[in-house]
């Protein structure tokens, strides 16, 4: 009687380890099916974008497209990764720089705080994190700071109670100008842009004048936010304070940009010539054009 007990228990063990092989399968199997999903998802919206884009190369006779029809595009958040990832979209996390008139002792600071990670063989700084505010700071043996935060006030704030913990610890930092990031998102239309038709448009949001800068500058209304838009269609979003007012900015521009197209797609969008990219040169420029722009408040 013992033994047929065993044999059932022992079956019973090997039911289970088929049940679990088989959630294992299910599972994997639900997984393939989403990125599938995904990948057709992505697919059918960047043939939507394409197929409105081409739309000025032929007759249509149906109803012109509206901006609601545009912004439509854009309004499912289910959509929104594959929509990002089509359009080559990188947001930057909002970066406050500073020189003090310290050295630092990265390895004696290690022991010292919590949350920090110091590998020498790997990163000349410190890797420290803080909490509240919820931020990140690379700290320099020559006194340098780097804070990377949420918003452009989370920054600020991580310099500001870092500093006061230096003081504490016996240091005594003096730092001036500190420097902010006023590149916060980069994306990239699939057409060109009627520069000169927007301007005209817009021209009191707008600064263009070709002769001297190949891009214009849209200014939104009610806000620091500029955006520098350039023909290709590669655009530069300017001097936000937090992620929801970058993505409201690019909401906002996406449905001018559609309606001022150009019918002719430009062979390269990405502001490159060759093995050339212009776009860290661009960012550069723009870091030094509007650097004065952002003032540290703490």
């Amino acid at each position: 009687m013992k033994h047929k007990d065993h044999k059932r228990v022992k079956k019973a063990k090997k039911d289970k380890r088929r049940s679990k092989t088989h959630r294992d399968g299910s599972k994997k199997s639900k997984k393939r099916d989403k990125e599938a999903k995904h990948k057709t998802e992505s697919g059918r919206i960047s043939s939507d974008l394409e197929q409105q884009t081409n739309n000025d190369n032929k007759q249509s006779t149906g109803p012109v497209m509206s901006d609601f029809d545009v912004l439509s595009i854009y309004a499912d958040i289910s959509k929104l990764s594959a929509i990002e990832r089509y359009l080559n979209m990188l947001y930057r996390p909002f970066t406050c720089f500073v020189k003090t008139n310290c050295e630092f002792k990265l390895s004696e600071l290690d022991c010292f705080l919590s949350d920090t990670r110091y590998e020498p063989d790997k990163h000349s700084a410190l890797l420290i994190r803080l909490s509240s505010p919820i931020c990140s700071l690379r700290l320099y043996d020559n006194g340098n700071i780097c804070c990377q935060g949420y918003s452009y006030d989370s920054a600020a704030l991580g310099i500001h109670r870092f500093i006061g913990t230096m003081e504490h610890l016996g240091y005594s930092p003096v730092f001036q100008n500190p420097k902010f990031n006023v590149v916060n998102a980069t994306f990239c239309m699939p057409f060109s842009i009627h520069l000169e038709q927007l301007h005209r448009e817009y021209h009191e949001d707008c600064l263009y004048n070709p002769e001297t800068r190949p891009y214009l500058t849209y200014q939104i209304r009610n806000s620091s936010i500029k955006l520098a838009i350039f023909h290709v269609g590669y655009v530069y979003v300017l001097l936000s304070s937090q992620p929801r007012f970058t993505q409201k900015a690019i909401a906002f521009i996406m449905p001018i940009l559609f309606r001022h197209r150009a019918a002719n797609r430009p062979n390269d969008t990405e502001l490159s010539s060759g093995d050339i990219n212009f776009k860290l040169l661009w960012e550069n420029e723009f870091q030094k054009a509007y650097q004065g722009t952002l003032k540290y408040s703490r």
